[in-house]
């Protein structure tokens, strides 16, 4: 007797082990559900009353048509595909009312013409394929009972229809929004894996001949277009859903997390650019000085890290990346007596950087401010953070000392009150 409860509790297991595959498997559980949606529609096609009856084969194919991964598209298809075979069926019966006996080559190129055209009706979506398919079926399957092969084509397909969708929908309707969870949290990764490879080329001896990191951070726009697939996919898969409503989850917090990604490849793409003509000095218009390339490599990492650790305990990473920034354009404004192409690949990435954290942070929550540190002892010394509330922050180096030109230098000995001169 204590084998029984041992055997059922093993089964029990192992059914939710097959369960949980299926689930994780979205092409496996669709191809499940549709060979169960068109063996259904196939055993109820024989008992549908009138002259249906006759045609079971149609009943499968609308169970097809019908079965898309989440519930709103398998009703908006199914049902656009209804409405494209009943424009073909009527289209044909028209045609076909025009002349006797068998079609001809007039009335074939007569559907098939203005099928085409109506075929080009956006609205009709998925329906739009379904006009001329049905058109010609009708005109040269059905013959002398052409009334009849309507019926039964539109009916079964419309049988197959609702079973379909019934199926989708109460058979572990489709929920993808963990998917998405997932794929942003990889495509956050996979950015502050490029930063990395980015801030590597300016640790290496140049020229460089690699182009492996290119590589990887050229494919970043496609990646990120299939995040935005995932996203909205998901989306979709909550609306008509019971489980949608069951488990309430607004995707804003995933939407906007994809627009800050965008963003941050966006720009890590120019970083990767630049760094790509420096690496190789093939530029003659962008050039940067040999001591700021470890300045540069120690932001990009920073900006890397402030990337890797969005959403979590982050705050440091913020200042750190912060300081680097604004260390790197320190570094730049040592050199302004140089021509400015000397300093302009260290100038393209700074901004770069800024921009980024502008996008990781738009309302600088995690930007330092003067009274932030005790120990400060005053906003000028170098390396504290930017606390001009009028200078866009972390794009461009605070130098009092440029001010202080700009106003126009003081004689020696003269007093703070005399006169400038024009």
């Amino acid at each position: 007797m204590s084998d029984r409860p041992a055997a059922a509790h093993g089964s029990a297991r192992t059914a939710t082990r097959w369960t949980r595959t299926l689930l994780a498997q979205p092409r496996l559980l669709m191809a499940a559900k549709g060979a169960l949606a068109a063996g259904l529609a196939y055993w109820i096609a024989p008992h549908v009353p009138g002259v249906a009856a006759e045609y079971p084969y149609y009943a499968p194919l609308g169970a097809v048509l019908a079965m898309w991964p989440t519930i709103r598209t398998s009703l908006k298809q199914g049902l656009q595909t209804l409405l494209g075979l009943v424009i073909g069926v009527g289209l044909a019966s028209t045609v076909f009312s025009l002349q006797e006996g068998r079609p001809g080559v007039l009335a074939v190129a007569l559907v098939v013409g203005l099928g085409t055209l109506i075929a080009g009706i956006r609205w009709l979506g998925a329906g739009r394929d379904w006009v001329l398919t049905a058109g010609l079926f009708v005109l040269l399957l059905g013959g002398g009972e052409a009334g009849d092969y309507s019926t039964g084509y539109v009916v079964q397909v419309g049988v197959g229809v609702v079973v379909g969708v019934a199926v989708n929908l109460l058979i572990v309707p489709p929920l993808y929004t963990g998917r998405a969870e997932q794929r942003l949290r990889r495509v956050q990764a996979s950015l502050a894996d490029r930063a990395d490879d980015v801030a590597t080329v300016f640790e290496a001896e140049w020229p460089i001949e690699d182009d492996d990191w290119e590589r990887r951070v050229a494919v970043l726009p496609s990646t990120l277009r299939h995040v935005r697939d995932t996203v909205q996919y998901a989306d979709e898969s909550r609306r008509l859903n019971p489980r949608g409503v069951l488990r309430r989850r607004d995707l804003g917090s995933e939407y906007a997390d994809l627009v800050v990604f965008e963003r941050v490849g966006f720009h890590l793409q120019d970083i990767a650019e630049v760094s790509g003509i420096l690496g190789r000095r093939i530029g003659r218009q962008i050039g940067i000085v040999d001591d700021l390339a470890p300045v540069v490599a120690r932001a990009v990492r920073s900006v890397g890290e402030v990337v890797r650790r969005r959403g979590g305990d982050d705050r440091d990473v913020f200042v750190t990346a912060r300081r680097d920034v604004e260390e790197l354009w320190q570094a730049i404004d040592e050199h302004r007596e140089l021509p400015t192409v000397a300093t302009s690949g260290g100038v393209s990435v700074a901004v770069s950087l800024g921009r980024i954290i502008a996008a990781l942070d738009p309302d600088d929550a995690t930007a330092p401010r003067p009274d932030d540190d005790e120990d400060a002892e005053g906003a000028g010394s170098a390396g504290d953070p930017v606390d001009d509330p009028a200078a866009p922050r972390d794009t461009a180096p605070r130098d009092s000392e440029r001010r202080q030109e700009a106003q126009g230098p003081a004689a020696d000995g003269e007093a703070e009150d005399a006169p400038r001169e024009r």
